[in-house]
């Protein structure tokens, strides 16, 4: 088990031909570089990969042009080169569990605009002007999609309704409120993420230039949780994989890091900080305790101006903190003792993207080769500029590549309903009754435990119970008359 990271940097403004921008794909634990892309430079949170090893493809769109830059995994230039309505400054894909890759193509324009494509087609669905400014991070999960822009608010769409509205035929239906808006913050939105939890928990974490970061549940209405005021101005967030802690990039170079649960000093109980709308107001680290100083102390020496932390990821065993600054300096930091663990290649202008991949290292689709292969799909269907009518959907064609069937003439059936019928008829033995014996749960026995007893058992205990009751009466009849014969007998003397 091996983990990945990639990462790419937006690039000098200067640089038209983008020759000092690439992009790396290397492992997070050893020094090995799987591949390294040429003439891939992005905004913040602008690149995203469908999948990696052979036949992945990574999406790059330029900061300063409306084009798409489609990479082939094994080739360093472009594979495609894709026109777009708009310069695009955020991109991510949804991805369904039932797929292996991402179905739908999420890209947040320069004029506010969220577009939304579908990868095997190339159709643009729909369009929603849901801000007014340059949208920064959108994220996906469980049939949600939030966008974060630069005018503060957070707007959260449902999937279904997105897309019923838009193929709706009356036109009013179009302009459906979303799901959510939020408007806690007061200045640009720098991340959002999702807790990978149930779909009955699900939560969203908002970061913001105004020095608060912002957690909220979205279980049946937005409800807002925790409000975490920091020091300093934050312009990456991270989670734990387990949702324990939360870590902010600041402005200022600094990580800082914030439990989400602490022990109880009086009955040593692990309670979760926050909740029911608390807001927590972290204090300055002056021990630094909870602070992470690696970039601060990087370019104390040799650079006046601050550094400021643009991108975090944690690994999938919460570990290790990734982290990257507007320098184009990448670190790999040991949670626990602080200390850097690895510094990855420097690259040319601030860090604009993070992603991490975990992969088994004997997986043969990371298998060196000489050239690609020509069986791939080496591109993507070209995405269209203006949003696909209903009538038209009938029409389109899909480009998927179906799974490999090992020599077997028939395709294996997505729904076997005789191995169902045999898996009902399995556990029906389990609970069938072979004994004879007729059993029934009675209720409580008021200590929230059930009785489950036949009723064989249940008349023997009644007459055992009706036996000592004559008993005990006869013998209570013998008592009495023996007391009144002794107080007769005392009369008498």
């Amino acid at each position: 088990m091996d983990e990945l990271i990639y990462y790419n940097a937006m690039g000098k403004p200067e640089d038209k031909k983008n020759l000092t921008s690439f992009a790396y794909l290397s492992s997070l634990h050893t020094t090995k570089i799987y591949h390294q892309y040429k003439q891939s430079p992005s905004s913040a949170n602008g690149s995203v990969n469908l999948a990696i090893g052979n036949g992945s493809h990574l999406l790059v769109a330029l900061p300063d042009k409306p084009i798409l830059h489609v990479y082939l995994y094994g080739k360093e230039s472009p594979e495609q080169i894709i026109p777009l309505p708009e310069i695009l400054t955020s991109l991510t894909c949804y991805r369904d569990d039932n797929f292996e890759v991402p179905t739908l193509l999420l890209g947040g324009s320069i004029s506010g605009r969220l577009y939304v494509w579908s990868l095997n087609s190339g159709l643009l669905l729909t369009v929603k002007q849901s801000h007014y400014q340059p949208l920064t991070h959108i994220v996906s999960h469980s049939g949600f999609i939030a966008t974060g822009s630069k005018d503060s608010r957070i707007i959260i769409h449902s999937i279904n309704s997105l897309f019923m509205n838009n193929i709706s035929e009356d036109n009013d239906n179009n302009n459906e409120k979303p799901f959510a808006i939020i408007t806690d913050h007061t200045l640009p939105i720098t991340s959002l993420h999702f807790n990978k939890g149930l779909n009955n928990d699900i939560k969203l974490i908002s970061s913001s230039l105004d020095s608060t970061v912002r957690i909220y549940s979205l279980t049946s209405n937005i409800e807002l949780l925790t409000t975490i005021v920091s020091t300093n101005p934050i312009t990456a967030l991270a989670i734990d994989p387990a949702f324990r802690a939360l870590y902010l990039g600041m402005s200022n170079g600094q990580i800082r890091s914030v439990d989400l649960f602490k022990i109880n000093p009086k009955n040593k109980i692990i309670e979760a900080v926050g909740g029911l709308g608390k807001i927590i107001t972290l204090k300055p680290d002056i021990d630094y305790n909870e602070t992470f100083n690696c970039h601060e102390d990087q370019y104390k020496a040799i650079d006046e101006n601050k550094v400021s932390i643009t991108q975090l990821k944690v690994s999938f065993d919460g570990t290790l903190l990734v982290s990257g600054d507007d320098k184009g300096a990448l670190f790999v930091i040991d949670i626990t003792t602080k200390q850097i663990r690895k510094k990855l290649k420097e690259l040319v202008g601030p860090i604009s993207n993070i992603e991490l991949w975990s992969i088994n290292v004997n997986d043969k689709k990371f298998e060196n080769q000489s050239g690609v292969d020509k069986t791939l799909m080496r591109t993507i269907p070209v995405l269209k500029r203006s949003i696909v009518e209903t009538n038209d959907l009938v029409n389109e064609k899909l480009i998927m590549k179906l799974k490999d069937t090992k020599g077997k003439d028939e395709l294996t059936p997505i729904y076997n309903f005789s191995k169902w019928i045999d898996n009902v008829q399995n556990e029906e033995k389990v609970f069938a009754n072979f004994s004879g014996v007729d059993s029934e749960t009675l209720g409580s026995n008021g200590n929230g435990f059930f009785i489950n007893i036949d009723r064989t058992t249940i008349k023997d205990l009644k007459q055992e119970l009706e036996n000592k009751d004559a008993a005990f009466k006869s013998l209570k009849k013998q008592y009495d008359d023996l007391l009144a014969e002794y107080m007769e007998s005392s009369k008498n003397i």
